[in-house]
């Protein structure tokens, strides 16, 4: 929970990690790194000092850090930062799949995990603005630099018959699994499949066989960077 929190709080603050650990020395007078912070949003967690320094950095409750209710973002609305009103009220809670999306190597979605992830919802596109939009969790290379291992990927799911498509960033599902990828849709109706890492070279399936080598499960609507 403190993890979650921790990387939750840092990112509605507009603290990158590193920054983080700057404020955290400045406070400490340490030499902590960004290495440390990541190593706490994984899971392990840090020295008591260390809690109430970033409680102090970020101006919230110590208990709000260990707690995964919607108290502690209402307390920062109403009595904290009231500048930062606007950019809450916009927050959206995302649910997070369990699992992977491939990017590179092949991924597999279980389930929904009881995990949740906040976006900005201007940073949605508009069009996609009333969507039900989903996380993932990315997993190999061959999508950098547009997201790397462990990013997150923000994709609304396309319904059954929903093909109007135009080229863009999808998630997919192939014989190798669940991917994110860049799909081309040609004008004979073949579809492009790339990645942005030019190590991976394009491959293009032909209309006739894509619908059983190929299923379009969502467009890509935004992402959010481990760093």
């Amino acid at each position: 929970m403190f993890s979650e929190n921790l990387k939750k709080y840092r990112n509605l603050f507009g603290l990158t990690q590193e920054q983080l650990a700057i404020e955290i020395n400045n406070v400490l007078n340490s030499e902590y790194t960004k290495s440390n912070v990541q190593s706490w949003e994984r899971g392990i967690n840090p020295k008591l000092d260390v809690i109430s320094a970033i409680a102090e950095i970020l101006e919230i409750p110590e208990q709000y850090l260990f707690d995964d209710s919607e108290n502690a973002i209402d307390f920062i609305v109403r009595k904290r930062i009231p500048d930062l009103k606007d950019i809450i009220e916009h927050t959206k809670k995302i649910p997070l799949f369990n699992g992977y999306v491939g990017a590179g190597s092949g991924g597999v979605i279980e389930n929904f995990s009881n995990k949740y992830v906040y976006i900005d919802v201007s940073s949605v596109d508009k069009k996609y603005a009333d969507e039900t939009v989903l996380a993932l969790t990315v997993i190999g290379d061959s999508m950098e630099p547009y997201v790397q291992r462990d990013d997150i990927i923000l994709f609304t799911p396309i319904t059954d018959g929903q093909y109007n498509l135009q080229d863009g960033k999808y998630i997919i599902q192939t014989i190798n699994g669940t991917m994110v990828k860049n799909l081309t849709f040609k004008t004979n109706g073949n579809i492009v499949i790339s990645s942005c890492n030019p190590a991976y070279p394009p491959e293009e399936i032909d209309f006739n066989e894509s619908q059983e080598r190929l299923d379009i499960l969502g467009v890509v609507v935004g992402r959010i960077l481990k760093n």
